[in-house]
């Protein structure tokens, strides 16, 4: 877990003041002033949403004290630049899943390692499921939905709330959530069918073991993940307030969430690339033969008056109006020859 410099007290500031305020609000405070008191409310309101995905995906409570306080380090890192803070528990879980794996894959490589062994456990099945097996695959199949579906899931079903709670924890209306985890549950049913297993189920067994579950973070974390994520914001480094290896893997789910921007980023702007060069073939193709969209359109013409500058000269200019314009106006009908008129005119001469 942390190092003893990280490790402190829960503070005694009251923070009451600050309940109410929208994440955003906290997230806007800590970053401007580094305001330990927004960073303590914020981990407090999201304590046992972090905790819970940390302790089911790694079932072993040092690591998944590693990966609760890294996730919110993650915050301390990235928070500043959310596009949409928020809905910082969408973000909150998504890193959280993230890192929870991370640190398990790494502990997997060691594992290996120190054993010699690079067979992977094969992937279970219903029947072979223990109990933290099938929290895993609740995680990874509603990991794989979108978060406002995946998050009253977890809330409800994982977590153990009621939905009023998770409404009011989310800050959506009460009805809203009941909608939105309708849509969720036919979703993950579509989701589990696939590895043939029955939602129902896998529900009922994770609503029977819900509460016990949804323990809450224990107080010295919570405390220790406060002051480490104060001292990070105000220039401290990582190394210097949590282990090593929890620094390490709050560095590297950094660096893979940039990358996932960049590569977002990038796809974006070939996207719109790719519009444009289409959308100048198809003016190509449809446009007339003697259109060009690279065309240069012709010089201005240019008429300048004769020079009037000496007393008493004037100037006048006749322009000479084409044959057809005089004939129409004369009332003269234009002509019309037959097929063969002027040839045999020209042969006759």
């Amino acid at each position: 877990m942390s190092t003893p410099s990280a490790r402190a007290e829960r503070p005694t500031k009251d923070n009451s003041g600050l309940q109410n305020l929208k994440d955003e609000e906290l997230l806007a405070r800590f970053f401007k002033t580094s305001e330990e008191g927004a960073f303590s409310v914020l981990v407090g309101r999201y304590s046992s949403l972090v905790y819970g995905v940390c302790k089911r995906v790694l079932g072993n409570a040092a690591d998944a004290e590693d990966a609760f306080q890294a996730t919110f380090l993650v915050l301390v890192k990235k928070g500043a630049k959310l596009q949409q803070p928020g809905r910082l528990a969408n973000w909150l879980y998504g890193v959280a899943l993230r890192t929870a794996n991370h640190v398990k894959s790494k502990r997997a490589r060691r594992t290996r390692v120190e054993r010699g062994a690079s067979v992977a456990a094969p992937r279970s099945e219903m029947n072979d499921m223990n109990y933290e097996q099938m929290w895993n695959v609740l995680d990874e199949e509603i990991h794989q939905l979108p978060p406002k579906y995946a998050l009253p899931l977890v809330l409800v079903y994982l977590e153990g709330k009621t939905n009023a709670e998770a409404a009011t924890q989310l800050g959506w209306p009460e009805g809203s959530m009941s909608r939105r985890l309708s849509r969720a549950k036919e979703l993950l049913r579509s989701r589990l069918s696939k590895r043939g297993m029955a939602m129902s189920a896998v529900l009922l067994a994770a609503a029977v073991f819900a509460r016990p579950a949804a323990a809450c973070a224990p107080a010295p974390l919570l405390a220790s993940t406060v002051k480490a994520g104060s001292l990070v914001a105000q220039g401290a480094r990582l190394v210097d307030v949590v282990s090593p290896f929890a620094a390490k893997v709050v560095e590297e789910v950094a660096l893979s969430l940039s990358g996932s921007y960049k590569l977002i980023a990038s796809l974006a702007v070939a996207a719109a690339s790719l519009f444009i060069a289409s959308s100048v073939v198809v003016w190509q193709v449809a446009a007339p033969d003697d259109a060009s969209l690279f065309q240069k359109p012709p010089p201005p013409t240019h008429i300048f008056p004769p020079n009037t500058d000496r007393p008493g000269n004037s100037a006048s200019i006749s322009i000479s109006a084409p044959k057809a314009y005089r004939d129409r106006l004369n009332g003269i009908q234009p002509t019309e020859e037959k097929p063969g008129e002027g040839s045999s005119k020209s042969g006759s001469r």
